[in-house]
């Protein structure tokens, strides 16, 4: 895929989040507070293949540990088609970093309060990533990691405590994901954690 018909993508799903804001004082809301390019949208180069968006949502960050499903993440990236377009896209409390255990390096395009930032998107397009990428220190980065395997490791207890709840089972379909993804955060967190120490 071309750089521009990725970066393309990111123009459409910002001019769609944008459209969405009407919707925050409505009983459905809209929880996307901004949107973060990473993956190869942050890399120099004219191929986008393997561009990233990372979305920061207005929720408690007890309620969103690591690769957890949460409502408002599923309905923001479905109304954004996220799903359809050749993109991978995560999404994160709106009071953590944009960064995570998946991608380091990123880049805000969108924000709530001001919308697509046009100079962003023409410097991504033109691959001029100077000054433009953000990316913790390293003492940033395993402080985050560390708070990130602390969070699933919470989550992993709880979903191994009420994994055979009925009730828990029903709101939770297929519980298998859930679980998995329960672990499979621990597990990455944990060695990207012991690869910091290192």
């Amino acid at each position: 895929m071309k750089r521009s018909t990725a970066i393309r993508h990111l123009v459409e799903v910002a001019e769609e989040a944008s459209a969405r804001l009407e919707l925050r004082g409505t009983s459905l809301g809209w929880p996307l507070e901004e949107m973060w390019a990473a993956g190869s949208f942050v890399e120099s180069g004219t191929a986008a293949e393997g561009g990233a968006v990372v979305l920061l949502l207005d929720v408690p960050s007890d309620e969103l540990s690591w690769l957890m499903l949460h409502p408002a993440g599923e309905y923001v990236g479905d109304v954004l088609r996220l799903g359809k377009r050749p993109v991978s896209w995560w999404y994160r409390p709106a009071t953590s970093p944009a960064w995570s255990v998946e991608h380091r390096r990123v880049v805000r395009f969108w924000t709530a309060a001001s919308g697509l930032d046009e100079d962003v998107i023409d410097r991504l397009r033109r691959g001029e990533l100077d000054g433009l990428v953000v990316e913790p220190d390293g003492d940033e980065w395993r402080s985050v990691l560390r708070e990130d395997l602390e969070a699933a490791r919470v989550h992993l207890r709880t979903v191994l405590d009420r994994y055979w709840d009925r009730e828990w089972r029903r709101e939770h379909r297929p519980s298998e994901d859930h679980l998995w993804r329960a672990a499979e955060a621990v597990s990455s967190l944990g060695a990207a954690v012991s690869d910091a120490r290192g």
